[in-house]
């Protein structure tokens, strides 16, 4: 009797289980999504990476430019992935993490996005690539290309993290909220219901903005970047990170649809049910002479 009470408790409940299901899946992707290039484990949800290009005409410049010290050789080689967090490092030359105390794993090394010009690495990526006489006079400025600066830029600049924690801490309340409307015998489930309707498209407009804003930023940056650096630079998207943007998004405009087709459906029952009373006789009927004589014989 318990486990058929069970079954029937949950197949009721099922629309609002799979919403809870649906809100789980939405909160960890954009959580996995939120840390990506954090620390180095998590470097392979990226929003853009970034190397030289090493079919570039300029590519032997680069070489001998890290060539000119025996701490930054090999540097053309490494590797910088942009998250919303943070900005990882990959290929480090050992002799360069060995002479400035780097603590690395497999030669990469992750720092937060907004820590980033304090660093080593930050000056000795820097890489003076030619030296221009202006017009006006005959000082000569150079002109400077850093690939670590440009990866910061993207993470503080470009794509911002704040909406996407906005989205997460809102995806977490309103799991919260049907988990206490799924709940029977409760107060405030009218209350709470009706603002999980409002809750749910103001979720699905706030990381739709969001997760069109993160494709416009991995899609900006991997067309200009390139072509303004005059082909040095290879930038690749991150699909991982935007595939979970936008299921992230596919799950969380799910919830909306279930919540507004259980209010629906709830709608349509009361209504049935109100359908179905049947109309009390006119209390002001209290006389025979009252009614219609119609029908009445004569």
């Amino acid at each position: 009797m318990v486990a058929i009470s069970m079954i029937w408790f949950f197949t009721k409940r099922m629309p609002r289980i799979f919403a809870l299901i649906f809100n789980l899946i939405s909160i960890f992707l954009l959580i996995f999504l939120l840390i990506g290039c954090y620390n180095p484990s998590n470097q392979s949800t990226f929003l853009v990476k970034y190397k030289f290009d090493d079919n570039s005409p300029f590519y032997s410049i680069i070489e001998k430019s890290y060539e000119n010290s025996n701490i930054t050789l090999g540097l053309e080689e490494v590797i910088i992935r942009s998250g919303y967090m943070g900005v990882c490092i990959d290929n480090i030359p050992s002799q360069y993490s060995i002479y400035n105390n780097m603590t690395t794993s497999s030669n990469r090394i992750c720092y937060p996005r907004k820590d980033l010009s304090s660093v080593p690495l930050y000056k000795d990526l820097e890489i003076q690539l030619s030296n221009i006489a202006s017009s006006n006079s005959k000082a000569q400025s150079s002109v400077i290309l850093n690939i670590l600066k440009l990866a910061q830029l993207t993470s503080v600049n470009v794509v911002h993290p704040y909406v996407l924690m906005a989205t997460i801490i809102l995806t977490i309340l309103m799991f919260l909220l049907i988990l206490y409307v799924t709940i029977p015998k409760i107060p405030f489930k009218l209350v709470i219901n009706k603002f999980l309707l409002l809750l749910s498209p103001t979720l699905v407009l706030t990381w739709g903005i969001g997760a069109m804003w993160t494709h416009v930023g991995i899609n900006a940056s991997h067309r200009l970047v390139p072509s303004s650096s005059m082909n040095i630079l290879a930038v690749k998207k991150g699909k991982k990170a935007a595939t979970m943007a936008w299921f992230g998004f596919a799950f969380i405009l799910l919830d909306s649809v279930i919540l507004w087709l259980i209010y629906l459906r709830d709608r349509k029952s009361l209504k049935e049910e109100i359908d179905n009373v049947p109309c009390r006789q006119n209390r002001y009927n209290n006389y025979s002479s009252d009614s219609s004589t119609l029908h009445s014989k004569v």
